[in-house]
């Protein structure tokens, strides 16, 4: 018996650009229609409603049913994370090449990657955290320390729920368009809930991307000493790319 893993059967379930492109909108950490993704793929209803199946079958999205209608996203955040993961292997010069703008510069400031904020909002964050001793590194491990976990129940985050849970509390995510690493896990996803709950961020119709507010610009310099204006200036990582 071969024991390898099949790498090749989630390979071909994503080797299919609109199967890739459904999956990324995916992302976004809610769940949207057939016809939802069909418009973010580029296809017809019944096209994307095949390759969904693809991706269920392969056990990468999962099916939600409300009344009549039919959800999908995807399976775990687990499967996010591959995905993200795949992201940052993928040719980065279509961020690069020229200075973004509109939709495509905000979601290089702030997106959701599944249900954690990415992008450099997401890097200033982290950065933050570890900075004001929240959180402490360990090569690429991430670990709150004592001083983080009364911060975050300071800002109305319950830590100690979030402990019981099965998921990792925290966790470094390697972020596909800055290629640093941002936080992940239940923490940072109850970072992000509550800065959605708080009108700090919003989300953006029809794309990952994220706005931050007034409010949010005066709560992350507040709590974070992040300042939002900074966020807009290139990235060190970017600039790099492009004399690379």
């Amino acid at each position: 018996m071969n024991l390898e893993p099949r790498i090749h059967v989630i390979a071909a379930a994503l080797a299919d650009q609109s199967r890739a492109s459904m999956v990324c909108a995916l992302l976004d950490g809610r769940a949207f229609t057939a016809k939802e993704l069909a418009c973010t793929a580029n296809i017809t209803p019944q096209t994307a409603s095949a390759h969904l199946k693809v991706l269920e079958r392969e056990g990468l999205i999962t099916t939600l049913k409300a009344g009549r209608n039919k959800y999908m996203r995807l399976a775990s955040p687990e499967v996010a994370r591959v995905i993200e993961s795949l992201a940052v292997l993928t040719p980065a010069d279509h961020v690069t090449r020229n200075k973004p703008r509109g939709a495509t510069a905000d979601m290089l400031i702030a997106r959701s990657c599944y249900d954690h904020i990415a992008g450099r909002l997401g890097i200033a964050l982290a950065e933050s955290l570890c900075r004001q001793g929240y959180v402490s590194v360990n090569g690429e491990t991430f670990a709150v320390t004592d001083t983080g976990l009364a911060f975050f129940q300071s800002l109305g985050v319950d830590t100690a729920v979030l402990a019981e849970k099965k998921r990792p509390m925290i966790r470094s995510c390697l972020d596909w368009t800055e290629r640093r690493h941002h936080a992940a896990g239940s923490l940072a996803a109850a970072v992000m809930t509550l800065s959605l709950e708080a009108k700090w961020l919003e989300r953006q119709k029809g794309s990952r991307g994220l706005t931050i507010t007034p409010l949010g610009r005066a709560a992350f310099q507040k709590h974070f000493d992040i300042c939002a204006e900074g966020l807009a200036m290139a990235s060190p990582t970017q600039s790099d790319a492009k004399t690379a």
